[in-house]
């Protein structure tokens, strides 16, 4: 129990408290105190908004402003850290705040229990799901909401919200003359604290008034300027739209005026006279790839290309590239549909040391072209079973995005029978088997067709499935009649592994009675075919 000085005890009960000088002058004292208080919180306004976790505190006082920003914890800390940076008092401070959360609601569920018996407060906090219990001396509310908001971190504002106190089983009465004064300065005090709190909140709706109102203006123009940037993005996005679907048209008539072109024999120039034996020939290398766009970005490439001989002459040696791969970095690869190099002389003595390589390559999105320039360490003739070479950078380029340079070989893979030029017409099928080493993606391909013949004008199925998915790799199809190549076409997989293309049996490369084949590459180790007999029907 608090102890208070003797001679306060022996003041008289029957003589006015306010009667000696002494005490006259003190409650003046403090009236002038509160009375300056009260104006020195009538000129400090105090906004905190809250939102995505940051405070934003806008302070007006002693005809000062002071902005600043800090993460959000709770109120009490926030308070903390404008005392530290104004010297205003906390009571000051809690007077003139007002908190404002935006896009998100803050809310606790509090309730506190005061219980006070034989001079102790048993006291019982429960703070969402969270409670805390503890007890202290009981000495007047105050004290025991100041200890409260020291062990939760609460406001004193949420505390006296949600505070109940109940005295059990007896009264606390004050038995000196010093607990009268004491009580009478408390009722005092609280009274005085009650026209405060009326004043506050009387102001806080007032300021809460204008700030919906401000709020409501605000959101207004937000909502106008959100309008206003959507259709600004709705404008641009079809601007976009409308660029990249003409890029893609231009890029579809590209290739389709290329296959025209492979199909009719017309992309590999002038054949008149074509090489009696096949050989095929196997084009390896790796390097280094810079980006086009930004030179400092080099990553590492290395690739296979797989050439048939087509034509040789005196400074002259043409190929048909059948297939190929190239990687470039960690994670783009690039199919080789089809293409053609040309083995040349780099001086005037005739000897072929110097190719030119242009191919088309599908990164499973879009169909690309390659271009390699290269110089070999030694002339290459029909003797020449290997030999070294060099990529030329930067006139070597793929998909108009990296520069290629780097060495390699090149060297023959296999030979086929000999074939005369009458044979041509009649039972010559083009070489288009891919070599399968070195070539880690494996999985299992079919194909068939829906009839095993088929007569002139009529719709040819072809169909397969895969049993493992190459993610934006697409099955390559080769067309192949008793002369010719006479289509090749690229055919998405399906989610289930499985693919559809259907072909039209007429046009003037169906002019040729006989078996038809069908080939097929997924992931250039992946070889399947089929084949089907054809009658042309007059």
């Amino acid at each position: 129990m608090a102890s208070f000085p003797s001679s306060l005890n022996s003041i008289s009960s029957d003589e006015p408290s306010l009667n000696t000088p002494l005490l006259t002058a003190f409650a003046q004292e403090e009236e002038e105190t509160d009375d300056e208080d009260l104006e020195e919180e009538s000129e400090i306004e105090i906004e905190v908004e809250i939102e995505d976790g940051t405070a934003k505190i806008e302070a007006e006082f002693r005809d000062e402003e002071l902005e600043f920003e800090m993460e959000w914890i709770d109120e009490q800390t926030t308070i903390n850290e404008i005392a530290l940076r104004t010297g205003l008092s906390l009571e000051l401070i809690e007077a003139s705040i007002s908190f404002e959360f935006e896009d998100e609601e803050i809310e606790e569920e509090i309730e506190i229990e005061v219980e006070i018996e034989n001079e102790i407060a048993e006291i019982k906090v429960e703070i969402d799901d969270e409670e805390l219990e503890f007890e202290m001396e009981w000495i007047d509310e105050q004290t025991i909401i100041n200890e409260i908001a020291l062990r939760t971190g609460l406001s004193l504002e949420l505390i006296e919200a949600s505070i109940s106190f109940e005295f059990e089983d007896e009264e606390i009465e004050e038995e000196d003359d010093t607990k009268q004064t004491k009580q009478a300065k408390l009722a005092d005090k609280q009274a005085k604290k009650e026209a405060k709190l009326a004043d506050k909140q009387a102001k806080k709706e007032a300021k809460l008034a204008e700030k919906q109102a401000r709020f409501a203006e605000k959101l207004a123009e937000k909502e106008a300027k959100l309008s206003e940037k959507a259709q600004l993005s709705e404008e641009r996005a079809n601007k976009i739209i409308q660029k990249l679907e003409q890029k893609i048209q231009k890029m579809e008539e590209r290739l389709q005026k290329l296959l025209d072109k492979y199909q009719s024999g017309k992309y590999f120039g002038n054949l008149n006279n074509v090489d009696a034996v096949t050989n095929s020939f196997t084009l390896s290398f790796d390097g280094i790839a810079s980006q086009i766009s930004d030179s400092s970005n080099e990553v590492s490439f290395d690739g296979k290309l797989f050439l048939e001989n087509q034509y040789t002459g005196k400074h002259l040696k043409k190929f048909r590239i059948t297939g190929g791969e190239i990687f470039v970095g960690d994670g783009e690869v690039y199919d080789i549909i089809f293409g053609k190099a040309r083995l040349t002389s780099s001086g005037p003595g005739g000897e072929k040391n110097k190719m030119i390589v242009i191919a088309q390559a599908s990164n499973g999105v879009d169909v690309n072209t390659l271009k390699l320039q290269i110089h070999f360490s030694e002339p290459f003739n029909s003797t020449t079973e290997s030999v070294d070479l060099e990529i030329l950078s930067p006139q070597s380029k793929i998909a108009s995005q990296w520069f290629l340079g780097g060495t390699g070989t090149l060297g023959t893979t296999e030979s086929s029978d000999s074939v005369t030029q009458d044979d041509t017409n009649n039972d010559a099928e083009p070489d288009v088997t891919i070599p399968d080493e070195d070539i880690p993606i494996t999985t299992t391909l079919s194909v068939s067709t829906s009839e095993s013949s088929y007569l002139t004008g009529d719709a040819i199925m072809i169909s397969g499935t895969v049993d493992e998915i190459f993610e934006d790799t697409p099955v390559i199809m080769q067309l192949i009649s008793p002369v010719d190549l006479i289509e090749i076409a690229q055919i998405d997989v399906e989610s289930d592994g499985e693919y559809s293309h259907s072909v039209i049996a007429q046009g003037p490369q169906w002019l040729t009675d006989g078996t038809y084949t069908i080939k097929v590459f997924y992931g250039a180790n992946n070889v399947a075919e089929t084949s089907f007999e054809f009658l042309v029907e007059n």
